[in-house]
């Protein structure tokens, strides 16, 4: 088994991810979707948390870079496990400037010059992690990437990072997490393809 699937695994494990064709979950937004993913439960889960850390920690063993950054919130804790164990610098990246006090966004190590790895739980159509890596550019990043744990991997988080000039990678995403589900017995085949349909037009899925 792969690193993608293994980290599939943990997600549907401790039920971060659920799926249910038949009684989709709705989003904020209003759309209807089979999928409903919350990667925060995952620190709650020593073995499966300690499996994704290790597999964040061999995606970057080749990377270079200075500083790991989590999206405040959900990216801050995996940010914190993965700079420990890899002895290196961390800082963490508000949504948005601080209304008092200095006023910072980043707060931490100091990202001017540096190169960035920015951590985040999970992609959707990318805006936060959009926010900030353009809050590290504005502080004098030399450079910014991101990670995640897992992704949608809607057309229009592609679109975002294109747009951004962002390399971007996932640990694990949509499709790993499909092929995974029918081999496990999550899904039906008919549900997976049902669930890819939405994967590719979430919008007017269910309408």
């Amino acid at each position: 088994m792969n690193n993608a699937k293994r980290v599939a695994r943990a997600l549907l494990k401790v039920e971060a991810v659920r799926l249910n064709v038949a009684q989709p979950f709705t989003f904020v937004s209003g759309i209807k979707s089979p999928i409903y993913c919350d990667n925060r439960k995952v620190i709650g889960f020593p073995k499966e948390r300690t499996d994704i850390v290790n597999a964040f920690v061999e995606a970057l063993k080749d990377k270079d870079f200075d500083i790991l950054a989590g999206t405040a919130t959900a990216g801050i804790p995996w940010a914190a496990f993965i700079a420990e164990k890899m002895n290196k610098p961390m800082a963490y990246i508000r949504s948005k400037p601080k209304a008092h006090g200095a006023g910072k966004q980043i707060e931490g190590a100091d990202v001017e010059g540096k190169k960035i790895i920015v951590i985040e739980d999970l992609i959707s159509t990318g805006g936060s992690c959009i926010s900030a890596l353009e809050a590290a550019r504005r502080e004098g990043a030399k450079d910014v990437e991101v990670m995640a744990i897992f992704s949608y991997e809607f057309k229009k988080a592609y679109d975002r990072f294109e747009e951004a000039n962002c390399k971007w990678e996932t640990l694990s995403g949509f499709p790993d997490l499909i092929e995974l589900a029918v081999e496990e017995n999550y899904l039906s085949p008919e549900d997976a393809e049902e669930a890819s349909q939405w994967n590719k037009s979430p919008n007017t899925w269910k309408k």
